[in-house]
């Protein structure tokens, strides 16, 4: 592991309590690590700065994943962002960050402010902390897509990416949908 990647995680692990796991590839992680040094986190929100800091500096926005260890859909998602056809794509237009809502308080925050209700749950913001899209396809708090499966989750999420990256192409949408359905439906090892 690169020693500048190693650094941030640990520093970003002291800082959240453990509950924070950047997914992306370790690109800009400099700037990040060096930003919080500077910054002071006065509430859970403040977790996100460097995060949200290194998606401005890259021109992508911040895709948040709130799961827990027992979850086994939060596994299988966390599978999904992790293959490397996923990754390729997701990394050009979003800095992924997991979130194990069940590790520390600051982390429950965050779900509460950014989550919908169950796991898994998303949230893509902007560096400006503004929700560009949800988990939630009803709106109304009740609707939450977690996993996307079935073929209306799977259609809302391409949608919800689609929206927060408009660049993403239909290409890119059909490899991420066909590999939703793959760990979506194979047993999950891990």
């Amino acid at each position: 592991m690169p020693r500048t990647l190693a650094i941030f995680l640990i520093s970003i692990t002291i800082i959240s309590g453990g509950c924070i796991r950047n997914t992306s590839s370790a690109g800009g992680l400099e700037a990040a690590v060096n930003e919080l040094g500077r910054d002071r986190y006065e509430t859970p929100g403040d977790i996100l700065t460097p995060f949200l800091k290194q998606a401005e500096k890259a021109n992508k926005k911040l895709f948040l994943v709130f799961g827990w260890k027992g979850c086994s859909w939060c596994r299988r998602f966390e599978q999904y962002h992790e293959d490397s056809d996923v990754r390729e794509i997701l990394d050009k237009y979003f800095i992924i960050i997991n979130i194990d809502i069940k590790k520390s308080q600051a982390c429950e925050d965050l779900y509460k402010t950014y989550g919908n209700p169950g796991t898994p749950s998303w949230a893509i913001l902007d560096p400006g902390r503004n929700v560009i899209a949800d988990s939630d396809n009803l709106k109304d708090g009740t609707g939450n897509v977690g996993y996307p499966l079935k073929a209306e989750e799977v259609e809302y999420y391409k949608a919800a990416l689609k929206t927060s990256r408009p660049l993403i192409t239909d290409l890119e949408l059909t490899v991420l949908a066909e590999k939703l359905i793959t760990y979506g439906t194979v047993k999950n090892e891990k």
